[in-house]
């Protein structure tokens, strides 16, 4: 009897390391690298381009649907704030209008790729850039979308990652945009970041055809007004990052619960034989998207 104090507190010492460990698993199991804190991976993303393969097969991913949401309420504020009808001409094209919109956004601000904003609201974004912060990849994707989606464009963040995503420990991913143009009834990759598109024998390449024109050595020319990187600079940067591609289904936010759990709210085209990647930079876990082979289902037809 006068060792039950010591059996009880040993018994709350145990089932207090039991918690502690339990803790540091998930943590490890969730971000290798405990968000940062511990350097591990390697250093550079491998800079081959290689020749990339698709299917056509129903992999039972979600339908992707870009309705006009140019008149939810945020988006008129943006279009109004910002003047943005001032961007378009009625007498060009589709493409001209988009690339105004890409050049614009890209004025800005300077590129910045270790400071995040901290909000997704593009007039958030725009007036902190005019005191003067400077923003990411990720902040030029997110306000480039908000600017043509207010115009009535179907766009789209686009987030590439590298083969090796799963193994660098930064510089493995990269966030631009696709927008459906309506005249030439195709989708068309921008690069805010950098203000670049891209073409072969004068058609707008999406991103995946602009991987493979590389990867074949194909010619691609560059339209790129901000001349903040080379053209061949710039393709041979951007080829790698061309391996993985994933949108975010229906708008949808992730949460650290969706992490845990393993909610699907993105699409991932990824080539045939390829691994799926469980981390991002061995940041954070990599559970949240659905995976496939087919183009189809990156690219939905979009009606008139």
């Amino acid at each position: 009897m006068k060792n039950h104090p010591f059996i009880l507190v040993k018994t709350i010492l145990h089932s207090i390391l039991a918690l502690v460990l339990g803790a540091v698993i998930f943590a490890f199991w969730l971000s290798p690298r405990l968000g940062g804190l511990i350097p591990w991976g390697k250093e550079a993303i491998n800079p081959t381009i290689s020749v990339l393969h698709f299917d056509t097969l129903d992999h039972g991913a979600p339908r992707l649907n870009y309705p006009d949401i140019s008149q939810e309420p945020h988006l008129v504020e943006l279009r109004t704030a910002y003047a943005l009808d001032t961007l378009m001409h009625p007498g060009h094209t589709d493409l001209e209008n988009v690339l105004a919109v890409q050049h614009w956004v890209r004025s800005r601000w300077q590129h910045d790729g270790e400071h995040a904003a901290g909000t997704t609201n593009a007039i958030d974004i725009l007036r902190a850039a005019e005191q003067g912060e400077r923003f990411r990849c990720v902040e030029y994707s997110m306000v480039t979308t908000a600017c043509l989606a207010a115009l009535g464009y179907r766009v789209r963040g686009l987030g590439l990652m590298a083969r090796d995503i799963g193994e660098v420990r930064s510089g493995g991913g990269h966030a631009a945009n696709e927008v459906y143009l309506r005249d030439l009834r195709k989708w068309m990759f921008l690069d805010p970041q950098y203000d670049i598109i891209t073409f072969h024998d004068s058609v707008p390449l999406n991103a995946v055809e602009l991987q493979r024109m590389l990867a074949l050595g194909h010619d691609v020319d560059v339209v790129n007004p901000s001349r903040t990187i080379g053209d061949e600079e710039y393709l041979r940067w951007i080829g790698p990052y061309l391996y993985y591609i994933y949108v975010t289904i229906d708008r949808q936010s992730i949460t650290l619960w969706d992490r845990v759990v393993g909610n699907k709210k993105q699409l991932t085209l990824y080539p045939i034989g390829a691994e799926q990647p469980a981390y991002f930079q061995r940041m954070i876990r990599w559970n949240n998207t659905f995976y496939t082979h087919a183009l189809r289902d990156l690219y939905p037809v979009i009606p008139d």
